[in-house]
């Protein structure tokens, strides 16, 4: 079997959960001697649009990379979201590939359309929905004004004004012109979906926000559960003494500086204590918004919060933000698996985490965790300040930490699961798909010629951009 894996940036490049998740399955397929292409977006468009190679290495194994370089003007943009060139250059990597399945798990950077372009082809398509891209024109569902999680299905109002809070604006396309987009974007997802043979999310929870927010009937879409497997070469910590005999609570947080990941909250939280001097925070990941690092920094002033740059995830078993009481999360994001999850249960840490997404089905109160309200400076106060004055309750959060053989799934057998989705998947073949009317490509490729333009005649403060 031959399976060509489709994502949005792979590493080294992009170091995201995603695009790792994607390189541990390349790597476990080929070590079960299933032949794998990869074909990945980049952010890398300097030299125009293009497509180039790269080689993948593991045990022997050589896995060849091929990216697609899109240089059109902020690709990333919702209303960029189809691209006739990628589709295209998609298209003729698949006919040279000629793979059995295709397996998509980002359109970002892409094209929107990748799940059909593989069935016009021939080939069926297995689709992994790692986030909430499909159904949030934003991607993440938190709301850029509030910076609150936004539960309401995909539609003109308020998603349109959300949308243009995130830089570029486009005030060259009316109202109208913007929900006819909304609605193409919104139809061609739903395609890819209906088209796909195997639609898997890593957790329920996830599945479930999906047909809501997609306002999806019941059924439409049969989601399949599929955890995502790890094998963690990590070794559990020596504990701290409790926080009662050491006087102090010590936390550790890793993961990209973002305000996605909330660390602002847990800067907040600390400030609320009666006494912040009793909190030792350390915050290790790479600085993926600098204006965001600034101000944290800024925020750290007086704190006892140590920055320790980016990391590895396997040296976390020896790293400085691990030697800690518990582990602490300030996503705002309704998280739909949470590696970080994974690796404190192998370091033996326990969890303070946001009660939201799949950080709730995944752990149960008191066994391991404490939760607090998503957002919350206050509630998560609360639960520090439990931490710190209630003695037991460290002791018997490590206690009843669950181990991770019962949490995590291993490589092997997430790969088993996925092996079995596959064979029964291209068993199916590919479903019919109208031909596509000749004129669309030329409709599409000047929409988007003239969205470039525009945007290139506006200023940056008509743009929003600083």
């Amino acid at each position: 079997m031959k399976v060509c894996l489709v994502v949005h940036g792979y590493p080294p490049e992009l170091l995201g959960g995603t695009e790792k998740s994607v390189q541990e399955l390349a790597h476990g397929l080929a070590r079960e001697g299933v032949e794998v292409v990869v074909v990945a977006g980049t952010l890398l468009c300097q030299q125009g649009f293009r497509t180039s190679e790269e080689w993948d290495e593991v045990d022997g194994h050589k896995i060849r990379v091929r990216k697609i370089h899109r240089a059109d003007l902020f690709f990333d943009h919702w209303q960029k979201s189809a691209s006739v060139q990628a589709r295209r250059a998609f298209q003729a990597i698949l006919e040279e590939e000629r793979p059995d399945l295709v397996h998509v798990h980002h359109w970002i950077r892409l094209s929107r359309d990748l799940v059909a372009t593989a069935a016009a082809r021939g080939i069926p398509a297995v689709l992994t929905l790692h986030d909430f891209w499909s159904s949030c024109l934003v991607t993440f569902r938190v709301r850029p004004d509030t910076k609150r999680f936004c539960d309401v299905p995909l539609a003109a109002n308020p998603c349109l004004s959300c949308a243009a809070l995130v830089p570029p604006r486009t005030p060259w396309i009316d109202a109208v012109g913007q929900r006819l987009a909304l609605e193409e974007h919104r139809r061609d997802v739903l395609r890819e979906l209906d088209l796909a043979r195997a639609v898997l999310v890593p957790s329920r929870t996830h599945g479930e926000a999906l047909t809501r927010f997609l306002g999806l009937d019941e059924g439409r879409i049969a989601f399949r559960t599929v955890p995502l497997g790890r094998d963690l070469a990590l070794l559990p910590r020596t504990p701290l003494p409790p926080p009662a005999e050491l006087g102090r609570l010590v936390l550790g947080a890793w993961g990209h500086l973002y305000p996605l990941k909330g660390q602002d909250l847990l800067l907040g939280a600390i400030r609320r204590l009666p006494d912040p001097s009793r909190v030792e925070l350390h915050l290790a990941g790479a600085e993926a918004d600098p204006d965001f690092v600034r101000g944290l920094r800024e925020s750290a002033r007086g704190l006892r919060v140590t920055f320790h740059g980016p990391f590895h995830a396997q040296e976390l078993s020896s790293h400085p933000c691990t030697s800690v009481h518990a582990m602490v999360s300030g996503s705002r994001a309704c998280e739909t698996w949470g590696l970080v999850i994974d690796e404190a249960l192998a370091l033996g840490l326990p969890m303070v985490m946001p009660r939201s997404g799949a950080f709730v089905e995944r752990l149960v109160e008191g066994r391991g965790a404490l939760f607090y309200e998503p957002g919350e400076e206050r509630d998560l106060a609360r639960v520090l300040v439990r931490l710190l004055d209630e003695p037991l309750t460290w002791s018997r959060l490590r206690e009843n930490l669950p181990s991770v053989e019962e949490l995590v799934p291993s490589c092997r057998d997430h790969l088993r699961r996925l092996l079995g989705i596959y064979a029964e998947v291209v068993d199916r073949g590919a479903p019919a798909l109208p031909t596509q009317d000749w004129w669309r490509d030329r409709l599409q490729e000047t929409a988007a010629e003239a969205w470039d333009r525009s945007l290139s005649m506006r200023s940056r403060g008509e743009l929003g951009l600083p």
